[in-house]
């Protein structure tokens, strides 16, 4: 009879708990369990997961890292792009409490009309109250399927094309639809090659590339492409996109 003894055996139970932890297997089971989950989800489940978040979010500084920032770095890279005039209207992806709109009208930067597009029932009953007049308007919608009611010549979006599961593709390809030849788009996005959920399991985040991005542009037909970058706040830069309508 074999007297070989196996660790489960020979070890208490806290003692095989600790190396489990120190091998990291516990971690690592968790990962499989999650990956199984996310890959028995449809593509449609994941898509409207995405945007769950977006849809309950409130006006808040939550929307940005708990910071209350300003739209004066990317607003002003707008304006240095000859971006503003008044002829110009304006349509902005994803307003969230206004920062962009209260940059704009603080500092003068003309417009003729501003639409802004958000997911957030709240967030639009919020701008519409703050900022609403003749010229400024909100719609609930998401912007993959919005249709507007008129055409635009700037599309400006910050710190939120990011978020647009899987991809800010259709979001844009819808938007051009609108957009009059010799339009402009002023995008940020985070520059690198991650795409992940956050902890929450609700917050998506891609990272691109430039060449991912020129490639995207210039499938939805945008020419005349160029990077920069815009610094928001210490340590939240983030890559400045602008493209023409041709």
């Amino acid at each position: 009879m074999s007297t070989t003894l196996s660790v489960k055996t020979v070890l208490p139970r806290p003692i095989r708990t600790g190396l489990r932890r120190i091998a990291g297997i516990d971690d690592l089971h968790a990962r499989i369990d999650e990956l199984e989950q996310r890959l028995a989800e449809s593509r449609d489940d994941t898509w409207d997961r995405s945007r769950a978040r977006w849809r309950e979010a409130s006006p808040t500084t939550n929307l940005t890292w708990d910071e209350e920032l300003t739209g004066e770095a990317f607003i002003a890279k707008v304006a240095a792009k000859g971006g503003f005039g008044p002829e110009t209207d304006v349509l902005e992806i994803g307003p969230g409490y206004g920062r962009l709109l209260r940059e704009c009208l603080g500092t003068g930067a003309e417009f003729r009309s501003y639409l802004g597009v958000d997911l957030s029932a709240e967030n639009v009953a919020h701008l519409t109250e703050s900022f609403g007049t003749d010229a400024i308007s909100f719609v609930n919608a998401d912007i993959e399927n919005v249709e507007l009611d008129r055409e635009v010549s700037l599309v400006i979006s910050s710190l939120t094309l990011k978020h647009i599961y899987p991809s800010f593709e259709p979001a844009l390809a819808n938007v051009a639809r609108f957009v009059r030849s010799g339009g402009t788009f002023v995008i940020d996005l985070i520059e690198g090659d991650r795409l992940y959920w956050e902890h929450d399991r609700a917050t998506y985040i891609r990272h691109y590339s430039r060449d991912e991005v020129r490639e995207i542009l210039e499938r939805i037909g945008l020419t005349d492409i160029s990077f920069d970058e815009v610094d928001h706040s210490p340590g939240r830069t983030r890559l400045l996109v602008v493209a023409t309508r041709p």
